[in-house]
Formats: structure tokens, sequence, C-alpha cells
């Protein structure tokens, strides 16, 4: 009976602080449809598959608790085994986890115009996790006893620290190619080391989950303390995931709200990081329209310093007969260099 109490009571507190995480990915699911309703198919069907299987997963571990507390109450040999619900909630945990991973081996993909070795790397090390996860499920359900599982299994330490491997690579590859592509258009910068302390902080969330489950699976694997930041982990990938891609609201805002001369040029280079925070048309537009005057007002002159920054933003057409050299000024209008043959 010495055995059973930490055990149930790991398993317990780690269904609970799930519980926490579940209701914020459901927050975070319900803000990503209701404030990005122009987001392509194929990305809302993976929030809302992800989003499901992060139910499901609570669902099996809180059946999993009910079955040790309720159903084998006072029978201490049967809860030295482990549930049928607790192996599939592993399964589900490994598919959520590889399915994020893969998600940002195909942003890094766009990121570095398709680096083949950077990329290839991230969805080698999310396989092997994968493979060593489905190992790990095929062994437990083979010898269901937590005094076995929680022993010197080899499966489990590979997985978790491919797990590692790929969530550090996946941080620090972003962060290199957010690095390298910084320019000198107005506060460009600035954006993009917001998104490097966002990547490099949920790539830690999911990171720091995962190495407190193997030094707990290493150091005191009797007391089933590692239970906790198991449970922990699918909904630590799916936060970590959803607050990537509900972050672009934000910044769309730093964008508009900022004095860039070209908006949608920031947009433009914004959206090339994998961060897409506004339609192509709209982007396109909104360094080219011009708000319409007030009716019963007469429409102003811009000013030169409007003009200035319109020409930067349209390209300017010149006659066959005109040369290419062409000066525009702030103080002066554009002169134009002909050359009579």
């Amino acid at each position: 009976m010495s055995q059973v109490i930490p055990l149930i009571a790991s398993h317990f507190f780690g269904v609970i602080f799930c519980s926490s995480l579940w209701g914020l990915s459901l927050a975070q699911t319900w803000y990503y449809f209701h404030t990005f309703p122009k987001d392509s198919f194929h990305t809302k069907i993976l929030v809302a598959f992800l989003s499901i299987l992060g139910t499901v997963q609570i669902i099996l571990v809180s059946a999993s608790i009910y079955q040790y507390t309720i159903v084998w109450a006072g029978d201490p040999v049967m809860s030295l085994y482990v549930t049928p619900a607790f192996e599939a909630s592993m399964g589900v945990s490994s598919v959520i986890a590889f399915g994020v991973q893969l998600t940002y081996a195909h942003r890094i993909w766009r990121l570095s115009f398709c680096n083949k070795l950077l990329t290839f790397s991230i969805v080698i090390l999310a396989f092997i996790a994968l493979g060593c996860g489905a190992a790990m499920l095929v062994e437990t359900v083979k010898t269901p006893e937590w005094q076995i599982t929680s022993g010197s299994n080899s499966s489990a330490l590979v997985f978790y620290l491919a797990s590692i491997a790929c969530d550090l690579l996946i941080a620090g590859s972003q962060a290199y190619l957010f690095h390298k592509s910084r320019t000198g258009i107005g506060r460009l910068g600035g954006l993009i080391t917001r998104l490097t302390i966002l990547v490099i902080n949920v790539g830690l969330l999911t990171s720091i989950d995962v190495t407190i489950f193997v030094i707990l699976f290493l150091v005191c694997p009797s007391n089933g303390a590692f239970l906790v930041p198991y449970i922990l982990m699918s909904h630590c990938y799916l936060n970590s995931f959803l607050s990537v891609l509900n972050s672009r609201l934000i910044l769309r805002e730093l964008v508009h709200n900022e004095e860039f001369t070209c908006p949608n040029i920031v947009a433009s280079s914004i959206n090339r990081l994998g961060f897409e925070i506004n339609p192509p048309s709209q982007a396109r537009s909104q360094c080219l329209s011009t708000p319409p005057s007030p009716s019963g007002t007469q429409s102003r002159r811009p000013s030169q310093s409007e003009s200035h920054r319109d020409s930067t933003c349209q390209p300017q057409s010149r006659s066959p007969s005109q040369s290419h050299f062409a000066v525009s000024s702030v103080d002066a209008p554009p002169i134009t260099l002909e050359t009579r043959v």
C-alpha cells in the first residue's frame, strides 16, 4: 500500500494541473477561431484536430484516476497496474507532440528558404520521438505494471531526449533565422526581437517540462513523481502552438500602430517569417489606398512628406524617350533628366 499512495497522488495532481492547461487551450482555441476567421482551411483543421486530441487526453487521464480511486479503491494489487485509459493517453500525448513539432518544421522550411538539412533534422528527431513513444506504449501494454514501467526503460529515455533536442533545435533555429531576417525598414528589428523572445519562451516551456520528467524519471522512479510533467506534456505543446498563432494579433497591432514608412512592406516581411498578420489583398492595398475625404468638406492637397511616402511605395512610370535617371526629394519636385538623340 505504501507504493500505491505516491503513484495515485502524483496521478491526481497531474490531472488537476492538466485540467487547468486544458481550460487554457480551450480559451486559446476559441480566441483563434474568433480572431482569425480568414486563416487557411488546413490551419483551422490542424487547430481543431489538436484541440480535440487535447480534450481526449484529459478525458483519458481523468478516467484513469477514476479507475484508481473509485473502481479499484481499497485494492492495492490492482492499483499497481497501469490502466488501459492511461495507456491510451500515452499514445495521444505522443501524437500531439509530433503534430506540433511537424508544424514548426514546416514554418522553419519556409523561413529558411527550403533548407533541407535543418528541416529534415527536425523531422527526423520528431519521428524518433514518435517511434520511441510507440515502443514505450507497446512495452507498457505488454507488462502494465508501474514497477516495471518506472524502472529502466530505454525507449522512454530516448523518447524524451529526442523531444528535448527537437524543441531546442526548433527554438534555436527560429531565433537564428529571425536574426538573419533583420532589415533596415522602420522598426522591423524591434518586431523581430519580440518574435525571437516569443519563440524562445514557448520552446523553453516544452523543453523544461520534458527535462523535469527525465530528471524525476531517473532520480526517483518509484514514487511516480514523473507522472505530473508527463501528463502535462501534451498540453504544454498544445498551448505553446496556440500562443504562437494567437500572437499574430499583437504583431498586427504593432505594425499598424508604429509609424512605419510603408506598413505593407513590414507586414509582408513578417508574413515571410511564418506569421501571417494580414491577408495579402489587405497588405497590398494598405499603402496604395488613401482614405476618402469626409462628405461636405473639400479634399485637401497632400503634403510634401505624404507625397514622398507615397512615392516610396509606388513605382514611377516613365516614357520610353526618358532615361532611367530620376531624382526625387522631399523639398523639391521630382527632376527627370532627358537624353535627346
